[in-house]
């Protein structure tokens, strides 16, 4: 498809890889600076790795927008079965949507025209599709422009499903940041620590490099094992498919030079971590737990002490927590952002028969906006994560049924 000198072709599998490494990363850098962003999930590192993990290196379509030599957008989507109130659908969405944070459109500007080429050829050169599902950030440019757009071309669009999540925005210093933390919070991570440091050496240890990745992913096999998520059933190591898309992407990102994983240690052997992708100055905690028999002594806070200290190291200047506002994240934060699932409905029979019986009722979408506690939580509580799992998003499954 051509409009004026824009040109748009379509790619897929290891072509993919290999022909747009340098306009994937040049557009998400131009995208990424802060909480109203896009997030290292929206890149080509991320997408490879949900590619061969999740979707067992299946078919896939990359649209790829160039205008003249420039790459001006790239839209990587996939095929999945959905039911919209038990109307069975042929599901379009973009590849972050399997498992990711603040993804969005990656477009070099982000204008109504480049969206408005790019949704259009998915309307009318991709086949048999009855709805788009797409995850943008509340009051974002990629939302407005998408719901602009939408109503511009008469298309049905409906809010499924809201995700909260906390975020920190880094001060001046670590010690203008701990200064600022509630007194008994301070208090609970200087408790915490010397506790720690009374049953023997404590010491911290941030891994950067492939080997120190590999390395890190044996530790936090070894943690899950003594942490509530073994007996739950939600350690890494009970599901083998989120097994091994971890452990791909922290080699992947150390080999890219974007990750950032910190291990507390008591007498050399790791206690605590938090797996997590130091990009353009934001922090995205993936994954973290710690060792039940240390729970009492707020290991998880107390590496986060350490953890933020290396991030002015490293210039940093967010945090995103991701997943749900739980309460030990709340601790660190009243800060949150809201990311916004939408169905877009296209103008084919099982799309049209979808948006008029999701009209009816027109319920709220499912939503996890955060609540305040119904009882002051104690000063040493951690957060046990017990009922949620440490996932930066969601993964979205075929045959799913939609409430809308």
């Amino acid at each position: 498809m051509s409009q004026g000198s824009s040109t748009i072709e379509v790619l897929s599998g290891p072509q993919v890889w290999g022909e747009l490494r340098s306009a994937w990363d040049d557009l998400l850098g131009r995208q990424s600076d802060g909480i109203g962003n896009l997030d290292i999930t929206a890149g080509l590192d991320w997408v490879m790795t949900l590619w061969e993990n999740f979707l067992k290196a299946g078919d896939i379509q990359v649209l790829v927008l160039r205008q003249g030599r420039e790459c001006a957008g790239i839209l990587p989507l996939y095929r999945s079965g959905k039911r919209v109130r038990q109307i069975p659908c042929r599901n379009l969405s973009q590849l972050p949507e399997i498992y990711a944070g603040r993804s969005g459109f990656l477009l070099r500007e982000p204008n109504p025209e480049t969206l408005q080429q790019m949704l259009q050829y998915a309307r009318t050169r991709i086949p048999a599709w009855d709805v788009l599902t797409i995850t943008l950030l509340r009051g974002s440019l990629h939302e407005k422009l998408f719901l602009e757009l939408a109503a511009a071309n008469g298309l049905a669009t409906r809010v499924i499903e809201e995700q909260f999540s906390p975020y920190i925005p880094l001060q001046e210093n670590w010690e203008q940041h701990f200064a600022s933390l509630p007194k008994k919070f301070r208090s609970t991570i200087r408790n915490g620590e010397k506790r720690l440091r009374e049953r023997g050496e404590l010491s911290y240890r941030e891994c950067r490099t492939p080997r120190e990745a590999a390395e890190f992913n044996s530790a936090v096999e070894e943690i899950e094992r003594d942490s509530w998520k073994e007996t739950a059933g939600t350690s890494i190591a009970s599901n083998p498919v989120h097994k091994a898309f971890h452990r791909a992407i922290t080699l992947r990102a150390a080999e890219q030079g974007f990750f950032s994983g910190h291990l507390l240690l008591q007498n050399q052997q790791p206690i605590a971590y938090v797996m997590g992708l130091l990009y353009n100055g934001v922090f995205l905690d993936l994954k973290e737990s710690y060792r039940n028999t240390f729970r009492e002594m707020s290991p998880g806070h107390v590496l986060k002490s350490f953890l933020f200290t290396r991030l002015y190291v490293h210039r940093a200047t967010l945090f995103d927590f991701m997943g749900r506002c739980e309460e030990y994240k709340m601790k660190w934060t009243d800060k949150t952002y809201c990311r916004s699932t939408y169905l877009l409905f296209n103008s084919t029979p099982r799309g049209t028969l979808a948006r008029w019986v999701g009209s009816l009722g027109n319920p709220a979408p499912k939503s996890d906006a955060p609540r305040q506690p119904d009882a002051p939580l104690p000063a040493n509580y951690e957060g046990s994560e017990q009922g949620t799992e440490r996932e930066p998003g969601r993964v979205k499954t075929t045959g799913r049924t939609i409430k809308v």
